[in-house]
């Protein structure tokens, strides 16, 4: 279909959706979604969509400015525009790209993880581009061929494409062997009454502290600090539950040099102290 605006090309595909109130309340949805082919003509610029911007660029580049800063979109990169604020972004030269607009759920935290934490920017390469491609293309498929869709299941595809940008199952396990996480994994579970800092565990897995952690985090889904605490916290709970160990031995027993701020923490972490833990039942 021929879209009016200046630039898009003929070839190009775009749809809207209008989300119901539960679809608002409860799930992702789609506003629009489409696979552009463009030219220099090409070029949005906007205050506030209401809604997040996802697009993967196939050939050409866009020229990207959000959150203050510029930047461009190559061949194979991707971008993650908060459309809430102002944007713009427009095509440099001939560019095809696939894209969509969505909001919903807890899409902010989406955002904000991927683009904040993950990525440190809202334009990266992922190294699932190939698999969120293919979702992208199948999205812009169901709506050409008019395919019935509930919104149960477009919310699972936006869900799906997220979890793709942080890493899915298949490559989370394929990125823990080229990385050695399974053994630091295992060297954390064997050794949770020891000192374990991230400089420890970088050394172990032979990275920098730097890659360590950035490869921790896009993993694992946390920092190695954060992971270890809660490693250390669900082994303690499953002493207090399983043995009559004193609550100080079993804060040694989980790398706390002292029962005060093992308490402060289990507290902290689990809404209760570790006494009140031990007398509740399963």
């Amino acid at each position: 279909m021929l879209c009016q605006q200046e630039g898009v090309l003929p070839g190009s595909d775009f749809y809207f959706f209008t989300p119901s109130a539960t679809a608002r309340n409860l799930l992702y949805y789609f506003t629009s979604v489409g696979h552009f082919f463009c030219d220099f003509g090409y070029w949005v610029c906007r205050e506030d969509y209401g809604n997040y911007l996802i697009l993967l660029v196939k050939k050409g580049r866009l020229s990207v400015e959000t959150e203050g800063r510029k930047f461009t979109v190559k061949e194979g990169d991707m971008a993650f525009i908060d459309c809430h604020h102002p944007h713009t972004y427009g095509a440099v030269g001939f560019t095809e790209f696939l894209w969509i607009h969505f909001d919903g759920s807890n899409a902010r935290q989406f955002y904000q993880e991927i683009t904040q934490k993950l990525f440190a920017g809202p334009v990266f390469h992922s190294e699932n581009s190939a698999s969120i491609e293919e979702k992208l293309r199948m999205v812009v498929s169901v709506c050409r061929y008019e395919q019935f869709y509930t919104e149960y299941e477009d919310s699972l595809q936006i869900y799906e494409i997220l979890m793709a940008l942080c890493g899915n199952v298949s490559c989370r396990a394929e990125n823990e062997k080229e990385e050695g996480m399974e053994e630091v994994i295992r060297y954390i579970k064997e050794n949770l009454d020891q000192d374990l800092s991230v400089k420890i565990l970088a050394d172990y897995a032979g990275l920098s502290e730097s890659h360590f952690s950035r490869k921790f985090r896009q993993i694992m889904n946390s920092s190695p600090k954060e992971y270890l605490i809660r490693r250390r916290m669900n082994e303690a709970k499953h002493l207090l539950k399983t043995t009559s160990c004193p609550v100080k031995e079993i804060a040694a027993r989980v790398g706390f040099h002292s029962e005060s701020h093992f308490t402060n923490t289990f507290t902290a972490q689990n809404g209760l102290p570790p006494k009140k833990f031990r007398e509740f039942p399963i």
